[in-house]
């Protein structure tokens, strides 16, 4: 039997889809059949998000709100749900916050570990809990957490505590709610990541000996893509990922062997 890829009738949810990985992910899923819904705290950029799938030749709506808060979060899913359809796929791909710093733990403020717990935790609890009741009740449903190498290992000099935290704490919790929603057919997983192309200009200018560090590390010689992290997520999405659950994936070009 052919392993199938294809997404059509899925409906696909992806937070800070406006822009850069987000933008990636949304693109490929619409690219296999799924109609996205692009979410971003700032509008502008979930609507822009949004016309470039349509553009492409997808199916997509901009659906602007903060995950971090739960309210807004129900209320923006149901209105999503209105216009295209129950959720099916969740992709949980915001995790910097507006304004965030990374700074040395003993450097920074309890007012600056808020954001990124927030943001990583709280906001991919908020969606999870929001899309999981309806995808158990029909039977089927696929959730993807982005994270990051940051949540295994740490890199000195980087000030990620805070953020590492985030990422760790969050892939924790994918791990105990994959064996709750495995037997109603709903697979959750997480995209673990590297260095991204948005970090080009800063290994190019070599203004961070952390990042630089990192990259040396990386065996494929290249930056990760928000396709690449798309073509992950079209995997566990599709009926080809369906044996999958629970699971920490990195994707990183080798920089941090994982397990």
């Amino acid at each position: 039997m052919a392993v199938r890829f294809g997404l059509e009738g899925r409906v696909a949810l992806v937070t800070g889809g406006g822009q850069n990985t987000g933008l990636g992910i949304g693109s490929t899923l619409a690219a296999y059949g799924a109609a996205v819904v692009v979410n971003d705290v700032m509008s502008e950029r979930a609507e822009a998000g949004a016309a470039a799938i349509r553009e492409e030749g997808g199916s997509a709506i901009a659906m602007p709100f903060d995950i971090t808060d739960y309210d807004a979060v129900l209320s923006g899913v149901r209105a999503a749900e209105q216009e295209v359809g129950p959720i099916d796929i969740l992709v949980n791909n915001a995790g910097l916050p507006i304004g965030g710093q990374m700074l040395p733990f003993l450097d920074s403020k309890p007012a600056a570990w808020r954001p990124y717990i927030d943001i990583n935790i709280f906001g991919s609890l908020n969606m999870m809990h929001v899309v999981l009741p309806g995808m158990v009740e029909r039977g089927w449903g696929r959730i993807v957490q982005i994270s990051s190498g940051s949540g295994s290992v740490a890199s000195r000099g980087l000030g990620g505590s805070m953020y590492g935290a985030g990422k760790a704490g969050i892939e924790g919790a994918v791990r105990h709610i994959a064996t709750e929603v495995g037997p109603r057919g709903v697979t959750v997983n997480t995209l673990a990541l590297g260095l991204m192309e948005k970090l080009r200009e800063t290994i190019a200018a070599g203004d961070s000996p952390v990042i630089d560090a990192i990259w040396q590390g990386n065996v494929m010689g290249h930056l990760g893509t928000g396709e690449d992290v798309g073509a992950a997520c079209l995997w566990l999405c599709s009926a080809a990922g369906e044996f999958v659950t629970g699971q920490t994936i990195h994707l990183n070009g080798g920089s941090f062997p994982g397990r």
